[in-house]
């Protein structure tokens, strides 16, 4: 009797599964219920932290103004070399590693059907495209100061705790904005991530730290900047972007995820560009705002981009510096269990290099004239000092 009761049971408590499933998550999954709950269950069905390209949408085309390939050319660095930092992008999961000296690609090599025009997901290295645009805002007269109040331009915030927070603490990832770690389908975090008015899930966010104290690599800080910019320069962050970036870099076209058509455009992630492309972008911020004898930036800019900031000496505009050792750097001062692993100190004292998830790197150093970028899927045995300390070694 029990047996015939569990039996029936386990039937009929399967049977309701897969009719919860069939109106529910399957016609989630093909839009039945809204974008938003397209967005979320079909990341699901994958990786959530890297979904594939054809569930960002809908994108937003950033113009290039391709005319030709970069440069390639011999190098001093020794073949064996650049085959030990092969290896070593190899066994770490990667899909390409592209090395640049002296403004000539001298090495590159891909895996897992990558090429070099690929398009890969930034991820968080869309962050520092921020910091890159903040300069033109500043040089365009849109915003007097990076030390102004972001409230001038986030009205939202005035009269609250965020009234204080200046735009260099967003710069800084220092904002004292509040990240949480609910992922629910209904979270404030999830609505930030996939929800259709990130504008107003971020502005919404709240407070856990006074501004400028406390180092927090959180998205809602990026994602403040480019409402800023947004909101200053009266443009579209994609056109602005692509206006003073990426058609003077000569680059293909780029995307950017927006929330929906015609919303607001992700800079706390989520750009689509090419592998080469990203050489173009490490190679103009290596040689202080140049790129192939044309000025992309402000004269100075990225001499503050890399300036050390209050809350972290390693961290200056939206992006890393290589200035104090420590063998494990969190992405919030307060957390140990988030961090990426240096097994050395850097061997030069100016590098400085770009950071997204899944171990998307590109690494500057301007002493050796040096750009090192490595796309491909997170390895948790990555060690940030191993390719450049490598390569550095190898030209001095």
């Amino acid at each position: 009797m029990i047996k015939k009761f569990i039996k029936g049971t386990l039937k009929w408590s399967f049977l309701t599964f897969i009719l919860v499933m069939m109106t529910t998550f399957v016609p989630a999954t093909f839009g039945l219920y809204g974008l938003y709950w397209e967005r979320w269950t079909t990341s699901i069905l994958g990786n959530p932290l890297s979904p594939r390209f054809s569930w960002y949408k809908p994108l937003e085309l950033t113009p290039g103004n391709f005319v030709a390939p970069l440069e390639s050319g011999p190098s001093l660095i020794p073949q064996d070399v650049f085959e030990a930092a092969s290896n070593y992008a190899e066994e770490n999961n990667s899909n390409s590693l592209v090395i640049q000296h002296e403004g000539k690609i001298v090495f590159e090599r891909y895996w897992n059907e990558t090429e070099p025009d690929s398009l890969f997901g930034l991820h968080s290295l869309t962050k520092t495209m921020n910091a890159i645009m903040m300069g033109h805002a500043v040089e365009d007269g849109y915003i007097e100061s990076v030390d102004m109040l972001a409230s001038v331009f986030i009205e939202e915030w005035r009269g609250t705790p965020k009234d204080s927070i200046t735009i260099r603490d967003l710069l800084n990832m220092a904002g004292g904005l509040k990240e949480d770690y609910n992922f629910s389908p209904t979270s404030q975090r999830i609505q930030r991530v996939m929800g259709l008015d990130i504008a107003t899930a971020n502005i919404d966010i709240g407070v856990d730290s006074p501004p400028g104290t406390v180092f927090s690599h959180v998205n809602p800080n990026p994602q403040m900047l480019g409402i800023i910019i947004q909101r200053a320069s009266g443009k579209r962050f994609s056109e602005y972007f692509s206006e003073k970036i990426w058609q003077p870099l000569g680059a293909r076209d780029a995307f950017f995820f927006v929330d929906q058509e015609g919303g607001m455009v992700h800079t706390d992630c989520c750009m689509w560009a090419s592998i080469r492309d990203m050489v173009r972008v490490g190679g103009m911020l290596m040689n202080n705002g140049v790129f192939q004898d044309k000025e992309i930036l402000p004269p100075g800019w990225v001499d503050e981009m890399i300036s050390p900031s209050k809350a972290n000496p390693n961290y200056g505009m939206q992006i890393w510096l290589g200035n104090e050792y420590q063998e494990f750097r969190p992405y919030d001062a307060r957390l140990e269990s988030f961090a990426n692993f240096h097994g050395a100190p850097y061997k030069a004292d100016d590098l400085f290099f770009m950071d997204g998830i899944g171990k998307q790197r590109i690494y500057m150093v301007p002493s050796k004239s040096l750009v090192i970028v490595r796309t491909g899927d997170n390895s948790r045995e990555w060690d940030d000092s191993m390719l450049p300390n490598l390569l550095i070694d190898a030209l001095e």
